[in-house]
């Protein structure tokens, strides 16, 4: 019995061995099929087949040492080599998981990756094997040629804390949105990293990347991001993302934004290839306002921006006939043609607004010191000083100095001119505006002389003068003036000129008149404002009566013939001195 169940485990070991020997045997590989020809060119890779190509519902296969090959029917064959693609593709369940492949293996050596009709198969650098699946695998597909793809998986899918089913590559991420996957692609995908992702202010993409032209846009909940090959991928979001579609968008004058927002003391700002939104922060909420490319814009930079003297800025950009300008919060920046950009305060600004022809365009800057405010124009310089606008003479206005404020009474070298002189003021600056007065309108303003100076219709020159000698009331009389409403307007004129003049004194002159019935309101006029002078605290002379007390020759009712000036003008020196102490 022995020896016939050693004769038959013999003989099993025999035919066992010649059964292995032949199933070990290499099958035969057709010339002609897809899968023969595809191995003929990969043989010494794959090595000698283990069977025979068969086809099973409409795919053939054939395994090989060193892989597989398969081939849907009427189609490409491709290998699916032994190695970790292999390995993973059979654990993970085969072709009825994933399909046939529709690729050959791609990728390097260490991280190799395989398609396949319903799933891509990449191998990490740990030799781990991560699937993309399904509709993701569908995306990564379609995605494939766009700007580079999504590249290889960094993880499986998976759901984040708000159940959203996303999976990360090493190029961007996909999303899947009410069953709708959407790929975030390249720089797009960096930038929404670097804003904090879907947690951050964009939050999820709503719809996957756009074409305008040569630019692509990509909108989130949170705002959008654009890219350019000139500006690279860029956020845009609340609230800057409403005053740019406000400004016609990508097509507007801003063009696509260069850099993300940045916020500083006060506000914030985004710059774009065609100018910058500026956010200013106040007490009643948020206002945005653009500066627009160009030399206005260049010169706001070049002091300093918002974080320089002029601020942020107030207002847009404004067309005047001839150039434009812009208001900030410290000043104005005013451009025109040929020439360049002057930075002007405020109240320059609205000076050359309310009329441009007035003193021509600015010619530098806004400056200034203890003295005012000072604007050089095409047409003179003037100071604002005490809230009043000068002009600055070219001669100096100082002690020497005596400035008239005058009627008719002042024309040509009068008593008035010569008196100042012969009490040593050698230096006359007249405002001589005949049928003018305190009250009564000169022609040219339209205004009384009060009026006229309040409002910077004329301009007294900037300096110190010795003196400031005022001669009105006469045209105030003759037009039957209220002398409560004249000594009122006296009154002003004398603050407006303390104001301006604080250390020269102020002579009020009465109406030069005769002694006769005919003159009896000029002479009450005299009274009026002599005594108004004394109440403020001013220097009066009258002159009431003069021209007969002198025996002044008179031109006409009024005014005086050259003779009579000369017959007046040393009395009125006299006095000058007599009360200004010379």
């Amino acid at each position: 019995m022995r020896r016939l169940l050693g004769a038959l485990l013999g003989v099993a070991v025999v035919v066992g061995a010649g059964l292995l020997l032949v199933w070990q045997l290499p099958r035969p590989v057709s010339d002609t099929s897809a899968i023969g020809v595809l191995w003929h060119q990969h043989s010494d890779r794959l090595g000698a087949a283990w069977n025979t190509e068969a086809c099973t519902e409409g795919v053939c296969r054939q395994d090989f040492r060193g892989g597989r090959i398969f081939a849907a029917a009427h189609g490409p064959a491709f290998i699916v080599y032994g190695n970790a693609i292999g390995e993973a593709f059979d654990e993970l369940g085969g072709i009825e998981e994933f399909g046939v492949p529709t690729a050959e293996e791609s990728g390097s050596a260490d991280r190799p990756w395989q398609a396949f009709q319903h799933a891509g198969i990449f191998i990490d650098g740990s030799g781990a094997s991560v699937l993309v699946r399904g509709t993701m695998w569908q995306t990564w597909q379609q995605n494939a040629r766009v700007r580079g793809g999504l590249g290889v998986p960094t993880g499986a899918e998976q759901r984040d804390p708000h159940g959203t089913p996303t999976q990360d590559f090493v190029n961007g991420a996909i999303y899947v949105r009410d069953g709708l996957p959407i790929p975030v692609i390249s720089d797009i995908a960096a930038t929404h990293r670097r804003a904090g992702g879907t947690t951050g202010p964009l939050g999820y993409p709503k719809s996957g990347q756009q074409a305008f032209g040569d630019r692509l846009m990509q909108e989130f909940e949170g705002g959008e991001v654009w890219w350019s090959a000139g500006t690279g991928a860029v956020s845009l979001q609340a609230p800057f993302r409403g005053a740019f579609q406000e400004r016609g968008g990508a097509s507007g004058a801003l063009g696509l934004p260069t850099a993300e927002a940045t916020t500083f003391t006060g506000g914030a700002s985004q710059p774009f290839q065609g100018g910058v939104l500026y956010r200013t922060d106040g007490d009643e909420g948020s206002v945005i306002i653009a500066t627009t490319a160009g030399d206005i814009q260049q010169r706001y930079e070049q002091l300093g921006g918002p974080q320089g003297e002029l601020g942020l800025p107030t207002g847009e950009k404004t067309d005047v006939p001839g150039g434009r300008y812009q208001r900030f919060a410290g000043g104005a920046l005013l451009w025109h043609e040929g020439a360049a950009v002057f930075r002007l305060d405020p109240a320059m600004l609205a000076l050359w607004l309310a009329d441009p022809g007035r003193f021509g365009w600015p010619t530098a800057d806004s400056t200034t010191d203890d003295r005012g405010i000072h604007q050089a124009w095409d047409k003179g310089q003037t100071v604002q000083r005490a809230g009043h606008l000068l002009t600055v003479p070219q001669t100096p206005v100082d002690g020497g100095t005596a400035v008239l404020i005058c009627d008719s009474q002042c024309s040509g070298d009068s008593w008035v001119d010569q008196g100042a002189r012969g009490a040593g003021f050698g230096n006359i600056v007249k405002f001589g505006y005949p049928g003018s007065g305190y009250l009564a309108p000169a022609a040219p303003t339209r205004a009384g002389i009060t009026e006229s100076f309040a409002r910077d219709l004329v301009l007294l020159p900037e300096g110190d003068p010795g003196v400031v000698i005022i001669t009105l009331g006469g045209n105030d009389a003759t037009q039957g003036k209220r002398a409560a409403d004249v000594q009122a307007a006296e009154a002003q004129l004398v603050d407006l000129l303390r104001a301006v003049y604080p250390n020269a004194p102020i002579v009020v002159t009465g109406v030069m008149s005769r002694s006769d019935a005919a003159h009896a309101a000029r002479r009450a006029m005299d009274a009026v404002v002599t005594q108004q002078a004394e109440q403020l605290g001013v220097h009066a002379i009258s002159v009431a009566g003069w021209v007969s007390t002198y025996g002044a020759q008179q031109a006409d009712a009024v005014h005086l013939t050259p003779a009579g000036h000369a017959s007046i003008a040393p009395h009125y020196a006299d006095a000058l001195r007599a009360v200004l102490g010379r």
